[in-house]
């Protein structure tokens, strides 16, 4: 054990420990795939076609609830280590399929593998550090999202240039990751501090009304995220903005800011305070909002400026909210009950947009941006009420303190 104590303190510890951060993105970032696959499958339907983004989803969301079982039996390293290699192959095989349903069966292997990396990947930290090295790790692999968005869109952008069925190569990344948790993880994952251990075991592991709360939020987030997620690139070519390529560039511009926002995040909360869901909720609206109302190059590009800010400040408050709602004994239950209800909402997103589209007679991209922007809406209204709420029995403390 001691033998690891020191080994922690290194840099490529580190490396290996947050490396399975940089595969979370797996999904979202082939994106800008969709344009190239319309062309390349005409036949297709546009919400089938969408399902190759959202499918992943639900084996994602059996396998967040599958992870903590399959860490006991088999151990964290080996569940990383699985989760690494299955995202790999299923990532990588769609290079070679001319068949769109045999290509949907691979995201299903590929959504299982990123249920297994994502919960995982973050408890290991846990595992290995307290306190302020602890906290500093988490944001560090906050920030490593942004950078695995940034990077793995930008080479996808490329790779489309040359043939869109060359963007599968970026999954060999997958190879990295397996090594570097094979060669530098122990095989045994203990905590650090018995103290945290004892505290996880005592006490309840039941969710409170507000953590509840915030997996609804959570949910109708993740619906207005999708927005971006599932026609954003498809918009940008239908409204003739840009190419493929072009589209690509943009969703970059979201995921840089996305990583500029979350790693200053606890600086901007320093300023927001209780208002940092609400004012990052509403970046995240107005973005939705532009591309629902205009279709020029200027103006996607700072919705996906607007959004991805919004995006970057929400995601580290929504998770942080959470917890201060938690227990040490249900704080993971809570943080995997948040997660599993985004993959729910990733997966229910094309049906959901399918259905309006379908109510309202317009099937165009651009216009599912007003769906987006009503589920962001209302995930404002929810963020208002829970401050309400909570503001109310600090005032009624505050007036007993005055009487006292």
């Amino acid at each position: 054990m001691s033998d690891t104590h020191d080994k922690r303190d290194t840099l490529i510890f580190k490396v290996s420990l947050l490396s399975s951060t940089f595969l979370i993105t797996g999904v979202s970032a082939t994106s800008a795939l969709l344009p190239s696959l319309r062309t390349a499958f005409p036949a297709v339907s546009k919400q089938t076609l969408q399902s190759f983004l959202s499918l992943p989803a639900l084996p994602q969301f059996i396998a967040l609830l599958m992870a903590g079982f399959l860490a006991t039996k088999l151990g964290k390293k080996r569940v990383i280590l699985l989760g690494a290699l299955l995202w790999t192959i299923s990532g990588t095989i769609p290079l070679f399929m001319h068949n769109f349903n045999f290509i949907l069966v691979s995201r299903l292997f590929l959504g299982f593998s990123l249920g297994l990396i994502q919960p995982i990947g973050t408890s290991m930290i846990a595992d290995f550090y307290e306190g302020e090295i602890r906290n500093t790790l988490m944001g560090i692999q906050s920030a490593v999202i942004g950078v695995s968005g940034t990077v793995l869109t930008y080479a996808i952008g490329i790779l489309i240039g040359l043939n869109w069925r060359y963007a599968f190569l970026i999954y060999l990344v997958g190879l990295l990751v397996f090594l570097l948790t094979f060669i530098y993880l122990p095989k045994e994952i203990q905590n650090q501090a018995d103290t945290v251990t004892q505290q996880k075991v005592a006490g309840s592991t039941k969710l409170g009304k507000e953590v509840i709360w915030w997996v609804v939020l959570t949910l109708f987030f993740n619906l207005g995220q999708n927005a971006i997620t599932l026609d954003f690139n498809l918009a940008v070519v239908e409204e003739h903005v840009a190419n493929a390529t072009g589209a690509a560039n943009m969703m970059v511009a979201y995921s840089i800011l996305g990583l500029l926002t979350g790693l200053s995040f606890g600086i901007y909360m320093k300023f927001a305070k209780q208002y940092g869901g609400i004012i990052a909720a509403t970046l995240f609206l107005a973005g939705n909002v532009l591309v629902a109302v205009s279709a020029t190059t200027v103006t996607y590009y700072l919705a996906m400026i607007l959004a991805g800010a919004g995006f970057g400040l929400f995601m580290p408050y929504m998770f942080t909210a959470v917890n201060t709602h938690t227990t040490a004994a249900n704080s993971a239950y809570a943080t995997s009950a948040t997660t599993a209800a985004a993959s729910f909402a990733n997966f229910l997103a094309p049906y959901v947009y399918g259905l309006l589209a379908h109510l309202f007679n317009n099937n165009t991209s651009q216009f599912s941006f007003y769906f987006g922007s009503a589920f962001t809406l209302i995930l404002l209204i929810g963020l208002i009420y829970l401050y309400q709420a909570e503001k109310k029995p600090s005032q009624k403390s505050s007036k007993e303190q005055l009487l006292s």
